[in-house]
């Protein structure tokens, strides 16, 4: 009798034993959020993924192979279609190489931008990793007007408002900022996020009060400059400054600072022309020579040329 008993009691610790073993939690070397989009195609969702790999040219390749995998739930899609290829990747100082097959193009534009953020945020998780750069047939991929994107950075897919990147969608815009001299724009593009409940119009002028992306190109706005509100009727967008754009001046000449804020938002569609408020009032004058009451249009001659 004893003996079974004992029997019992050994069968009995080793079955606990192993539940244990079988509950014991998983534990990785690193982990990471690795990015997918939501089943409307409109905004990322993140899956935490965990990891051994601590090389990184093969964490690299472990990601990018996440990415593709499809997930359990249904609102967890992979974003890069199945007929755009990896051909390589490579990694030069912290930048991130990754080289598309000519599909790459036959992806639509919100799926390209998800895609670009997605890879990127991804990506520089991993130390060492700051940048990404895309390449189609060996060739740096473009905007579709033609403008190579270059290298992004995480910083470069900007939530406009605050909100986790799960609730934005995403937009590539052209915003204006100084050239060196303060006396012309220059052209930047941007893979633009931002919350559903904010205005495209408003994301990108608190983009231009944010600054540039390249060190090369210069702040045209007070970095404590407040929009107060802004609106679109008829073709023409609404800015509700606060008094700061009068009272803080950024070392530009006087019409940068003016130009940067209307060429950046007539490049959109339904904006023919800009009118400027402070506090409300459009009766203001700006650094004492130009009226703020009449709308501005485009000024296409303030835009610096490759040939100036």
């Amino acid at each position: 009798m004893k003996s079974r008993k004992k029997i019992f009691i050994m069968i009995f610790t080793l079955f606990i034993v192993l539940c244990l073993a079988g509950c014991k939690k998983e534990t990785y070397t690193n982990s990471f959020n690795v990015y997918y989009t939501n089943s409307d195609i409109n905004k990322l969702v993140s899956v935490s993924y965990g990891t051994n790999q601590t090389d990184t040219y093969s964490t690299i390749g472990e990601l990018l192979n996440q990415m593709n995998t499809v997930q359990k739930s249904n609102d967890v899609v992979v974003i890069k279609k199945e007929y755009v290829s990896i051909d390589k990747y490579e990694i030069i100082d912290n930048i991130a190489n990754i080289y598309f097959n000519q599909e790459y193009y036959n992806m639509n534009s919100t799926r390209q931008a998800l895609f670009r953020g997605a890879v990127v945020k991804t990506l520089t998780q991993i130390a060492g990793i700051d940048y990404v750069m895309f390449y189609v047939d060996n060739i740096p991929v473009t905007y579709l007007d033609g403008a190579t994107i270059g290298m992004m950075s995480a910083s470069d897919f900007i939530d406009a408002d605050g909100n986790s990147v799960s609730d934005l969608q995403w937009s590539d815009l052209s915003l204006y900022f100084a050239n060196a001299k303060g006396d012309k724009l220059v052209k930047e593009n941007f893979s633009v996020a931002y919350s559903r409940n904010v205005s495209i119009e408003r994301a990108i002028v608190e983009q231009l009060i944010k600054g540039p992306d390249t060190t090369s190109d210069g702040m045209t706005l007070p970095a404590n400059l407040k929009l107060l509100n802004i609106s679109v009727k008829d073709g023409i967008c609404y800015v509700n400054l606060n008094s700061e754009f009068l009272t803080e001046i950024v070392n530009v000449s006087s019409s940068i600072p003016i130009y940067s804020i209307v060429d950046s938002l007539c490049e959109l569609s339904n904006i023919d022309k800009v009118q400027f408020l402070i506090n409300g009032d459009s009766k203001k004058v700006y650094r004492e020579t130009i009226s703020l009451e009449a709308p501005f249009e485009m000024n296409t001659d303030i835009i610096y040329q490759n040939n100036q």
